[in-house]
C-alpha cells in the first residue's frame, strides 16, 4: 500500500464501514472513499473561481474542474465494476493522471501558489491505494504470425494490403520560381 495513512483514516472514520474480510471488500471500499473524496474535492473547488487573480488562474482552475468532473466519471465506472480488471486499472490510472494534469497545469503556468494549495487533498494518495490493491499482472500478448491474436482476421490483411500513399511515384516540392514541379 503506497499510502497507508489515509487510507487508514478514511476507511476507520467512514461510518458505513464495516469489517474488511476479503481483499475485494478492501478493494470496492478503497474506491469508494476515493470517489467520495473525489466528489467532495470537486465541490470545494467549484467555490474556489471567485479567489483566481488572473486569467491563467481562472483557466487553470476551469480546466481543473473538468479533470475532476472525468476523475468522478471513472471512479463511478470502477465502483459499480463496469468492467473488468484491467478496465478498472485503466480507469484508475486515468483518473490518477486527471489529478496530476489539474496540478501540473498550475505549475506550468507559474501560479501554483494561490489556488492550487487550496485545491490540494489525500484524493490522489487514496486512488493510488486503489490502484495498489487492484494490482493487474502484466501478461504477454499472444500472437499468431506476428500478430495479436486480438487482431482480427480481415484487419490483419488490411494492415499487410499496401496503401495507396506508400505506392505513390510522386515528389511535389518548391522551385526557384515558385513553381511546383513532380517526377
Amino acid at each position: 500500500m503506497p499510502y497507508p495513512q489515509p487510507c487508514e483514516y478514511f476507511l476507520t472514520n467512514h461510518p458505513k464501514q464495516t469489517p474488511l474480510k476479503r481483499k475485494s471488500h478492501f478493494l470496492k471500499a478503497s474506491m469508494q472513499v476515493a470517489l467520495e473524496r473525489a466528489q467532495l474535492a470537486r465541490m470545494n473547488s467549484y467555490s474556489l473561481g471567485s479567489r483566481c487573480r488572473n486569467k491563467w488562474e481562472k483557466a487553470a482552475w476551469a480546466d481543473c474542474l473538468q479533470l475532476y468532473e472525468h476523475t468522478i466519471h471513472h471512479l463511478n465506472r470502477t465502483v459499480n465494476r463496469q468492467g473488468t480488471q484491467d478496465d478498472i486499472q485503466t480507469w484508475l490510472s486515468t483518473a490518477l493522471t486527471n489529478l496530476e494534469t489539474c496540478r501540473t497545469g498550475f505549475v506550468e503556468l507559474g501560479i501554483s501558489d494561490n489556488i492550487l494549495p487550496l485545491m490540494s487533498n489525500n484524493v490522489s494518495k487514496l486512488i493510488s491505494n486503489a490502484l495498489s490493491a487492484n494490482y493487474v499482472p502484466y501478461t504477454t500478448p499472444n500472437y499468431t504470425n506476428e500478430f495479436p491474436t486480438w487482431l482480427r482476421l480481415g484487419n490483419r490483411k488490411l494492415s499487410q494490403s499496401p496503401s495507396a500513399s506508400s505506392m505513390a511515384n510522386i515528389v511535389v516540392g518548391p522551385r526557384w520560381f515558385g513553381e511546383l514541379q513532380d517526377n
